[in-house]
């Protein structure tokens, strides 16, 4: 999991730096921004053990903190990018979403049926 999620950070910050980036078609560059931050938010969540409430925080603190880093990147190394409030502001809206998902995931996975009844485990 630590190497899918090094594949994607890299992935995110190539795509957000290089020049030309890659036209979506729908111009919809907000929506781009919390889809990838939301797939780096689960990933991250999943790389953590053990997987707990802690992880869903960790996991999306550590894709705002990439979001914030690529808008620092390309306004300070970029002539062909720059940063907006906005792409931040979609970042967390990504992480925001997917969030409560992972916690009734992990709250889901921690029962397990006994005698008819669910226990935590």
């Amino acid at each position: 999991m630590r190497l899918l999620l090094a594949g994607v950070t890299i992935a995110v910050l190539y795509l957000s730096l290089t020049p030309a980036p890659p036209s979506d078609g729908l111009g919809w560059d907000k929506l781009n921004h919390a889809i990838a931050m939301a797939v780096v938010t689960v990933i991250a969540f999943r790389t953590l053990r053990p997987v707990s409430p802690r992880a869903i925080l960790l996991g999306g603190l550590y894709a705002l903190l990439l979001g914030a880093l690529i808008e620092l990147l390309q306004g300070t190394l970029t002539t062909t990018r720059s940063a907006e409030w906005g792409d931040l502001l979609a970042d967390a809206v990504g992480v925001a979403l997917v969030m409560p998902g992972l916690y009734l995931w992990q709250r889901g996975r921690r029962k397990t049926m006994v005698n008819g009844e669910f226990e935590r485990q």
